[in-house]
């Protein structure tokens, strides 16, 4: 497993618009499945040196953070929303679609909570889709195997930089690449949320000089693995095989206070 020194990752389609509710608050919730107990706390978020007021409601007792991801989603997708209103005033416009899925060839880094949330999503969905995208993740796994891009990832900034070069040169799509769009775009890794591009899309079928990607004011990616060190990061193909190789998400805190935990380290 890595750990969380800047691995970029694509996205290939805009932002949802995350706007605040009438009365100026940001809402987020990550609900429990079967009905229970949750907890509501705010926080003002700096962003741009505007204060935005964000509500969150959260299961209240011990939770796994993938039962919080949500609230992740919700905030890297606010910061995205954020960063493409300030390039749109400066008259850049984000040129990412669906249609262009150039950087989803790249090498995307999840979270190892991000990875499990990953394998729920596959094994919830219909026959024969599942086996059809199982088999899309094996296969990509065994060609970048073969290839040697699935090792030595936590090697020096160079090496690492070399070997993500490889991997998009490699061609392989992530395996939920579908007609060159996500097709799980709503339930998109962070990283993926958070790498948006500003310059003609044509530059990033080739990573050619002058990509310009949309700098966010935090990346909530990166503060969800400094706030778990215990866990890092790996390859998006992994998941699947990551899954069935680790032991069940650790429940050691609250909703609440994992929150709190990624919250800290937005900076």
């Amino acid at each position: 497993m890595l750990r969380p020194d800047g691995p970029v990752a694509p996205s290939g389609d805009p932002p949802h618009p995350v706007v605040a509710d009438a009365d100026a608050v940001v809402r987020l919730s990550a609900l429990p499945p079967a009905g229970g107990a949750t907890a509501t706390g705010r926080v003002v978020l700096d962003i741009g040196g505007e204060p935005v007021t964000v509500e969150m409601t959260v299961p209240a007792g011990p939770v796994a953070v993938e039962a919080v991801l949500p609230i992740f989603h919700g905030l890297s997708s606010l910061f995205a929303t954020r960063a493409t209103a300030r390039a749109g005033s400066e008259g850049r416009s984000v040129s990412c679609r669906a249609g262009c899925g150039a950087c989803c060839r790249q090498m995307v880094p999840v979270s190892i909570a991000e990875a499990r949330a990953l394998a729920r999503l596959v094994e919830a969905m219909p026959e024969p889709r599942r086996d059809h995208v199982r088999r899309r993740f094996e296969a990509a796994v065994e060609t970048l195997d073969a290839e040697g891009l699935l090792d030595g990832l936590d090697g020096e900034p160079g090496e690492r930089h070399a070997k993500g070069r490889a991997y998009f040169e490699a061609g392989v799509a992530c395996p939920l690449l579908e007609d060159e769009a996500c097709s799980i775009h709503a339930d998109r890794p962070l990283a993926c949320r958070e790498y948006l591009v500003t310059s003609p899309p044509e530059l990033c079928a080739t990573l050619a000089p002058g990509v310009e990607n949309l700098a966010l004011e935090a990346r909530p990616s990166l503060a969800l693995l400094q706030a778990d060190p215990r866990e890092g990061w790996l390859p998006l193909v992994l998941a699947l095989d990551q899954d069935t190789r680790s032991p069940p998400s650790p429940r050691d805190r609250t909703g609440a206070e994992i929150i709190r935990d990624v919250i800290a380290r937005l900076g």
